[in-house]
């Protein structure tokens, strides 16, 4: 059975108002008219964004958000409170935490019974749905109780990642214009992951849901040898997926794993290197962005 509905760390209370601040540069988003939100996940790509805020190369959002999904990887939190968040502190930017209870889908199925997990089945994956009803819905719904109706949304989409950001770069829903800033700038992910190093930060964990289906061996073993309570939950759920036939999206029913190698989490060699293939995360209110 999945847990409460927020985790320990959304219950924080955000910061209610934040300054605000005038740029002059072609990155900016008519500061006048549309208000910025900065859709912060807690990847690589959202913490080199933040530091490029800091240093005055991209202009300061509005507001910044995070969605709790409830079962965000512990070290993603542990990063935010150690460096992140002190550094945004100095412009006076808090990342605000959109609680878990704005989600229309709280478990693992939607309401019409299938599971929103992208699980392993045995002869391929099912297509995940988590992170649009976890993340990207709830900082939506997060901004518009909050009043904040008519609003650019920027999501941290490296410019290598074409096949995930021309889907939603520049498109408008509602009042609502998602942008990808680091596609503007032409910035890829390893000049990312240089931004991070040159600030002299550690590297972060990709971001993601501890029983996420995406994980590699490496970050499951981190789970299990870290964050045992957390290690055991994601068994449970693995366990609980096992024998479910989903007959609208895995036709030919079958078992479901969190693992890519198809076996019981509890048994599956973690010991292996697969860090050959490549890795994805979840980040600003999509998944694995």
């Amino acid at each position: 059975m999945l847990w409460g509905m927020d985790s320990p760390r959304g219950k924080k209370v955000s910061q209610e108002r934040l300054q605000s601040t005038t740029v002059s540069d072609n990155t900016a988003r008519r500061l006048d008219l549309v208000m910025i939100v900065f859709n912060y996940g807690g990847g690589r790509q959202t913490v080199a964004m933040s530091i490029m805020i800091h240093k005055g190369l991209l202009p300061r959002p509005d507001r910044a958000i995070m969605a709790d999904t409830a079962f965000e990887n512990p070290m993603t939190w542990e990063y935010l409170d150690k460096y992140v968040q002190p550094l945004l502190n100095e412009i006076g930017l808090t990342v605000e935490i959109a609680s878990h209870r704005l989600a229309t889908v709280k478990d693992i199925y939607a309401h019409n019974g299938d599971m929103i997990l992208p699980a392993w089945t045995s002869d391929g994956k099912l297509r995940g749905f988590c992170s649009n009803e976890w993340k990207k819905r709830v900082v939506e719904r997060y901004a518009r109780q909050k009043g904040y109706e008519i609003h650019e949304q920027w999501l941290g989409l490296a410019f290598d990642e074409k096949r995930r950001w021309k889907r939603h770069h520049g498109k408008r829903s509602g009042k609502i214009t998602t942008v990808c800033p680091l596609v503007d700038s032409m910035m890829d992910t390893a000049t990312c992951l240089l931004i991070i190093e040159n600030q002299g930060w550690p590297l972060p964990w990709t971001s993601s849901c501890y029983f996420c289906p995406h994980k590699k061996n490496k970050q499951w073993r981190h789970i299990r040898d870290t964050y045992p309570e957390q290690w055991e939950h994601a068994c449970e759920i693995d366990e609980m997926i096992r024998d479910h036939n989903f007959n609208e999206r895995n036709e030919k029913g079958g078992e479901l794993f969190l693992h890519h190698s198809r076996v019981p989490l509890r048994k599956a060699n973690l010991d292996r290197d697969d860090s050959v293939a490549g890795s994805r995360q979840c980040s600003l209110g999509m998944c694995f962005v």
